[in-house]
């Protein structure tokens, strides 16, 4: 008799171990079928109904044996300010501070639920002590035992415990779940969170979020190659497949199949008598979607709450369209790199040929393809999830045309002249930097004029003319050394030509004027817009004399002739008669004429010097 006590205890002591374990369901969870979040907003209550509490409601600063519902959870000041368990500052919880006694201090009914299903129920939990704790070593842990009772209140389904949590170094959730199997003919349960410790100081704690959600088996659905998604291009032939059922998570005893259809992935109809576990086809031309839908019981596949869906298995009839093209003709100029381009499409892939069918890929995966010679070229679809390709192909055409031949100049002009500045090309449309848009303009100022020039297809060119004014040479002195004279210009840039005849030029400067009693010096640029000229005397010819005989200026005298032996002097009156040849110009004239003084006129004179004559006059006073 002592003996079968004894297993009596041991098998009491097993069963109530068992029913202890807390847990998830370790198959598939569907939605949540039951939610209580307790509200939202930044007011606190309602307060629960007698049938669901024997606490006292408070609306705040809950004290042993009370609770609330609020959003703050520090309703003392040794609580944790913090949020639900969402992170929500408005979602409210219900705050609870033990009773004295342990027991029951949240009862609920569950309706609604399917018989004989796994569920799985789980809450959120948190120990609201927070770090002003007042208790110290005498703080009493929070400890909550979750119960589920079918819905006569007779038979306990489940049974769970947490472990004793003090409280913890900041705000802590934790989650905790039971799963349970709802009676056969029962479509409800009755929910039990019960304290299990004593009041006093601590053993305060909050719940949120209590669901309740269907435990099923974890089905995978394939053809036999391990595929869930097949695809037919549109130009192969349909075929039948065999679904199978993969449990990747065995929780019902004895699942209940049916196998469902759709035509868009969205909405699903049952397949009549597809009841087992595999499943074969039709023959498929269209996309059609495939799914399983499994229950404990089969009473229960009517009820999309009772039962677990599997993944859908997709076949795809796939029609790929031809690609669009930006523009069906692409004309490229001389020089240019132009692309023909097609149309971006998500989830396709463009590759390029050289002909409609077959030939040469010439560039894959590009909306864009740049060619190096004129020429048709071919674009074609890719789908990238299944590899089809269009039907044809789309045609694009490239051209290269030749862009106007011009011809641009580096032009000089004189000043206050003008030219015609030409691009040489005809029958075409102009653009001058100017503004003008005729094939020639004239320009009388220095300066860059550029001109494009467009054919009918749109190539152009661009013609430079770089004018410049020249510059007039300006002499800024003469120098002689010796017999050795030197032009000196103020601007030469090494493009001035210089003479002392004025027919002879050279790029020297410099000249040998030993046999010159006078010189005029010339100097013009290489385009003979302008010739300076400047005059140099070796010797000096007085403007006029007086011979009164007072010292000063009696004589007419040429200064500096008596570097130039040899020369002579003639001089003639106003009507041309010879008066007198010098042949000494060292004394000069004294103004008589056969020794008679002639009257104040001015007398014209002819300088001989080797073979240079130099002709002036001079004024005689008296």
């Amino acid at each position: 008799m002592k003996e079968k006590i004894y297993l009596f205890l041991c098998l009491l002591m097993v069963s109530a171990f068992a029913k202890a374990q807390l847990g998830f369901c370790t198959g598939q969870s569907g939605d949540a079928i039951f939610q209580e979040t307790f509200g939202q907003g930044s007011t606190n209550g309602p307060a629960l109904p007698n049938t669901v509490t024997t606490y006292r409601y408070v609306n705040s600063a809950v004290q042993d044996g009370e609770y609330t519902i609020s959003s703050n959870m520090q309703q003392l000041n040794s609580f944790w300010n913090a949020p639900d368990h969402t992170g929500d500052q408005e979602g409210r919880m219900l705050l609870v501070n033990a009773d004295f006694n342990a027991g029951i201090f949240y009862q609920i009914p569950i309706n609604g639920l399917c018989e004989n299903t796994p569920y799985e129920f789980s809450s959120w939990v948190i120990n609201v002590l927070g770090a002003n704790n007042p208790c110290g070593n005498t703080e009493i842990p929070i400890q909550v035992r979750f119960q589920i009772w079918d819905i006569t209140d007779t038979n306990l389904l489940a049974d769970g415990v947490m472990m004793e949590r003090l409280a913890d170094p900041s705000p802590t959730w934790v989650q905790y779940g039971l799963t349970f199997t709802t009676a056969p003919g029962q479509n409800g349960c009755i929910l039990k969170l019960i304290n299990e410790g004593a009041g006093g100081c601590g053993n305060d704690l909050a719940i949120d979020d209590i669901e309740f959600r269907t435990c099923g088996d974890a089905i995978d659905v394939s053809e036999p190659g391990g595929a869930d998604t097949v695809f037919l291009c549109e130009n192969e032939q349909g075929q039948a497949y065999t679904l199978m059922t993969t449990t990747t998570t065995s929780v019902y005893a004895s699942p209940a199949y049916q196998w469902q259809e759709s035509s868009d992935g969205v909405n699903y109809t049952d397949i009549p008598g597809a009841t087992n576990p595999n499943y074969i086809t039709p023959v498929l031309n269209s996309t059609s979607f495939y799914r399983v839908k499994v229950a404990e019981d089969a009473i229960n596949l009517n009820n999309s709450q009772c039962v677990n869906f599997s993944n859908a298995f997709e076949f795809r009839r796939v029609v790929v369209a031809e690609p669009t093209p930006i523009q069906d003709r692409v004309v490229a100029c001389d020089g240019e790199n132009l692309s023909l381009e097609v149309a971006n499409t998500n989830g396709i892939s463009i590759n390029w040929y050289d002909s409609t069918t077959g030939g040469t890929i010439l560039a894959s995966d590009t909306n864009a393809y740049s060619p190096n010679a004129a020429g048709v070229y071919y674009a074609e679809s890719v789908d990238e999830a299944s590899g089809c390709v269009s039907s044809s192909r789309t045609a694009l055409t490239y051209e290269v045309n030749s862009s106007p031949s011009v011809t641009g100049a580096d032009i000089e002009i004189c000043p206050g002249e003008s030219v015609v500045l030409n691009p040489g090309a005809s029958g075409f449309s102009y653009a001058w930097s100017t503004g003008a848009n005729t094939q020639t303009i004239e320009v009388s100022s220095a300066g860059n004029f550029t001109c494009t020039v467009t054919n009918a297809e749109g190539c152009s060119s661009t013609a430079v003319f770089n004018v410049e004014i020249i510059e007039i040479p300006m002499i800024e002195n003469l120098e002689l050394t010796g017999d050795m004279l030197t032009v000196v210009t103020a601007n030469d840039d090494g493009s001035f030509l210089y003479s002392i005849d004025g027919f002879n030029y050279t790029r020297s400067n410099v000249f040998d004027i030993s046999t010159f009693l006078q010189v005029t010096t010339y100097v013009r640029d290489t385009s003979g817009c302008e010739i300076v000229t400047r005059q140099f005397n070796r010797i000096e010819i007085p403007k006029f004399f007086t011979p009164n005989q007072d010292g000063f200026h009696d004589t007419f005298e040429v200064y500096n002739i008596e570097a130039f032996p040899g020369a002579k002097m003639e001089i003639f009156d106003r009507y041309g008669k010879l008066l007198i040849q010098i042949n000494e110009l060292v004394v000069g004239w004294d103004g008589t004429y056969r020794n008679q003084p002639m009257p104040s006129s001015d007398y014209w004179y002819k300088l001989y010097y080797n073979d240079q004559i130099i002709t002036g006059h001079v004024a005689l006073k008296r």
